[in-house]
């Protein structure tokens, strides 16, 4: 979803004409029409009415127009707070935990956007589990975290980010469980299995599961994947773990199935509440928010309610706290 795009189609929702809207961006007619009609191919949604006389907006048109304000202000905001502060340059390093997801491949673009624009900037990644990484935030050694998983931290503030990853089993490729396309609760007492240490986790499977975790047949316990692969592929049990993680080296000897009914965990950017992060981690968070429009919009109507200015750079993080709860 290009900012662009979405200020042309902003201007025909308001103009109500695409010849007006085209006179107000200074394009042709033909190319505005071109464009927002190949938008509308990409996302398999009409957004306007056509008619000789006005355009309107359809119901998804309508869904869009309250969004698309929310993030075309925050983009015009934050460009103009990196501009105000363009006499200085980003520096340093920004200390990066995170886990094994596949979220991580969000914040690697943005990372590399940022260092495109402030060279002297580098980061710091720190890979952990949950509990690994909010310990670290809370000590002061890691600036910004990035989580998937069930709960909160209340100690925290965050930037929710528009991935979503679902629970399942990895399996030997010739274990009887693969042969399902999905795993039920009812099949989890069955197998020996390799699970996170992490209590959180524990505790939200165990709702699914409806029954204690601790009932399973656990045969190992692990904070990051990569190993616990190693201990599906030799057959001591099967791993609970996130969609996407799969390591390559184990494609061929293992799967991954998901569990039914369907278990999901988001992703979010999280750092220490009542703390400011500093300037570089700052201009990370919102170069975030900007391309995470559905958390975004919920952000700036945050913002708005509690009367917040940004500050140069990066704007005010405390309007974040809390923007999906």
């Amino acid at each position: 979803m290009e900012i662009r795009i979405l200020r042309y189609f902003l201007a025909v929702a308001e103009e109500q004409s695409f010849s007006r809207a085209a006179a107000r961006l200074h394009l042709s007619q033909p190319a505005l029409s071109q464009q927002l009609g190949a938008y509308e191919d990409e996302i398999g949604a009409r957004l306007f009415v056509r008619s000789p006389k006005r355009i309107e907006l359809t119901d998804k048109g309508r869904m869009l127009l309250r969004r698309a304000r929310d993030i075309v202000e925050l983009a015009a905001r934050t460009e103009e707070s990196l501009k105000a502060d363009g006499d200085r340059d980003l520096s340093g390093s920004v200390v990066i935990g995170a886990g094994e997801v596949a979220a991580f491949g969000r914040l690697a673009r943005a990372m590399k956007t940022l260092r495109a624009a402030h060279p002297k900037l580098n980061f710091r990644i720190i890979s952990g589990n949950g509990e690994d990484l909010a310990g670290g935030i809370a000590n002061g050694t890691i600036d910004l975290a990035l989580f998937v998983g069930p709960g909160r931290y209340e100690e925290f503030d965050y930037q929710d980010l528009p991935d979503t990853h679902r629970w399942g089993l990895l399996l030997k490729a010739d274990d009887p469980l693969a042969r399902k396309k999905a795993i039920t609760p009812k099949d989890l007492p069955k197998t020996p299995v390799i699970a996170s240490r992490q209590r959180m986790v524990m505790n939200f499977l165990a709702g699914w599961l409806g029954q204690p975790f601790s009932q399973l047949n656990i045969a190992a316990t692990y904070n990051l994947l990569y190993n616990a692969a190693h201990l599906v592929s030799e057959g001591l049990g099967a791993a609970i773990c996130l969609d996407g993680l799969l390591p390559a080296v184990f494609s061929k000897k293992l799967v991954f199935r998901p569990f039914s009914p369907v278990l999901t965990s988001d992703a979010y950017l999280a750092w220490k509440r009542g703390t400011t992060p500093s300037p570089a981690a700052q201009a990370l968070i919102h170069l975030l928010a900007i391309t995470s429009p559905d958390r975004t919009s919920r952000a700036c109507s945050r913002r708005r309610s509690q009367s917040i200015s940004p500050p140069p750079c990066a704007g005010s993080l405390r309007a974040v706290r809390g923007a999906s709860s």
